[in-house]
């Protein structure tokens, strides 16, 4: 699988920090391709989009799609990802959790309202994206035989009172 985001993208759309080590954010957005956006995409449209955007051949409605409606929701979803687990380390010395001489630590609390707060914000644009892949009649959407993860597309509510 192909990491769809590059790190610039989370540091500019969100309050992630430009010098965040990459073994720490990409599991965050990794973490958010699967457990969240193919369940909405379902592995049929996923793997698509996968391919085509490893061989860098994205077009029409796909790249629409993609630019449009995949990278915001994916941007919110990884910054919740990494804002739930970000701060922690595990070594051969446990779990840890660093912090430099200049800086306080952000509590529980704080950091949980962070979390709410792009999840929020990554459901608003999940809401975004359903709706788009219901008005644009993609093949990969609409087909979920032998598949694991078929495509979150039962017209249900949506978060909000968006009904298909």
């Amino acid at each position: 699988m192909n990491i769809w985001l590059k790190e610039n993208e989370l540091a500019k759309k969100t309050l992630l920090g430009g010098n965040i080590d990459i073994d720490l954010w990409i599991p965050a957005v990794e973490d958010a391709q699967r457990s969240k956006l193919e369940e909405v995409l379902g592995e049929t449209l996923f793997n698509k989009i996968d391919t085509d955007f490893g061989n860098d051949d994205l077009d029409g409605l796909y790249l629409t799609l993609f630019n449009d409606y995949i990278k915001p929701f994916l941007i919110r979803q990884s910054a919740v990802e990494y804002l739930s687990t970000g701060a922690y380390k595990v070594d051969g010395n446990g779990i840890f959790k660093s912090q430099s001489e200049n800086t306080v630590a952000a509590d529980k609390t704080e950091v949980d309202y962070l979390v709410k707060n792009y999840r929020l914000k990554a459901e608003m644009y999940q809401e975004r994206l359903e709706r788009w892949l219901s008005l644009n009649q993609l093949p990969e959407y609409n087909s979920s035989e032998n598949t694991i993860v078929p495509p979150n597309n039962n017209g249900s509510v949506l978060g909000g009172l968006y009904f298909s």
